[in-house]
């Protein structure tokens, strides 16, 4: 729902819900394991070839800061398609818009190299049939797999939120006021202004959305948020947060953690920087492992570890998150 009489303070305000959105939380949870949302995390734990044919749809060349795949919604709105909830229409149209996909965005809300990388994204979509068809493949894989909880739970989720946010839109007297309680204004105050009184501002609940996002789009400025900030989505943060400092909790295994964010290295090369057995180093490593903040890979002939860096920077946001809040009601 849209608030149709714009005040003179800024852009129209909506609230929307989007399958493009939906698909892309989707995609990105096969890079941030194990995932504070259930469903994701069971889709991919269950079939861990799955997650990585989804992490291996770009490359080193395209690979972004975060593991998002906003492409999706860049698609989307120029097909006219952003704020749908028809996945069979989005998938069918997929090729056309791929092929009609905007060859340059202001993207504002992206870093300078994250940017390049998107419409880096977008050209070897438009430009490469093979590629284009295996994204296709792989999108269509793992919607059919979530497809029954989104139109059995996910959908009346997210229809919920829009209810309850649309009912106080006409409370709302500024845009700040809007979106406080989503995102700061500081991350929104360069892209507000920039859409006028004939752009949106518009919040996007997302069923399968662990987390916040902000995205410029020509004419619309989207704020992803979760369906809600409470509930089992909540606890199974906390939880997965509470998980993964029990694993650091271990002052070698936060001296190697610490050790390996400086540069990759073997369970050997660990053992002898720590003078430990190999056996003692194999069990740290395995903690951090099955806590999602160590990856392990084949380099230089040996299997290489090397810290999740993006599994670490959510856990630090989730932990401040927590802290500031906290600190705020006491």
């Amino acid at each position: 729902m849209i608030l149709d009489d714009p005040k003179p303070w800024g852009p129209r305000l909506g609230v929307h819900a989007s399958f493009a959105v939906e698909l892309d939380w989707a995609l990105s949870s096969a890079h941030r394991l194990p995932s504070a949302v259930p469903a994701l995390q069971k889709l991919y734990g269950e079939d861990p070839g799955l997650a990585a044919t989804v992490r291996e749809l770009w490359g080193p060349a395209e690979a972004m800061t975060y593991p998002g795949y906003l492409e999706l919604s860049l698609l989307a709105h120029s097909g006219g398609l952003l704020f749908s909830t028809d996945s069979d229409l989005f998938l069918s149209h997929f090729e056309k818009m791929c092929l009609s996909a905007p060859g340059d965005l202001p993207l504002m809300s992206e870093q300078p190299s994250d940017r390049t990388k998107l419409l880096r994204r977008l050209e070897i979509l438009r430009t490469s049939p093979k590629r284009r068809r295996r994204y296709l493949e792989v999108v269509r894989d793992v919607w059919s797999r979530l497809r029954p909880l989104w139109e059995g739970e996910g959908m009346r989720a997210v229809e919920a939120a829009i209810a309850q946010r649309t009912a106080s839109l006409h409370m709302i007297r500024s845009w700040e006021e809007f979106s406080q309680s989503d995102c700061p204004a500081g991350h929104l105050e360069k892209l507000v202004p920039t859409l006028g009184e004939d752009g949106e501002l518009a919040v996007v609940p997302a069923y399968f959305n662990p987390k916040r996002l902000v995205v410029d789009l020509p004419g619309v400025v989207v704020l992803s948020v979760p369906t809600a900030s409470s509930g089992a989505l909540a606890r199974s943060r906390t939880e997965l947060l509470a998980r993964r400092l029990k694993a650091l909790s271990d002052p070698t295994r936060l001296a190697i953690l610490h050790a390996l964010s400086q540069h990759e290295m073997s369970v050997t090369e660990v053992a002898k920087t720590f003078s430990l057995s190999q056996p003692t180093v194999s069990n740290h490593v395995k903690v951090l492992r099955d806590a999602g903040v160590l990856s392990q890979a084949e380099g230089k002939g040996r299997r290489r570890l090397a810290v999740r860096h993006a599994v670490v920077d959510d856990m630090v946001a989730d932990l401040q998150k927590i802290l500031v809040y906290s600190a705020g009601a006491t």
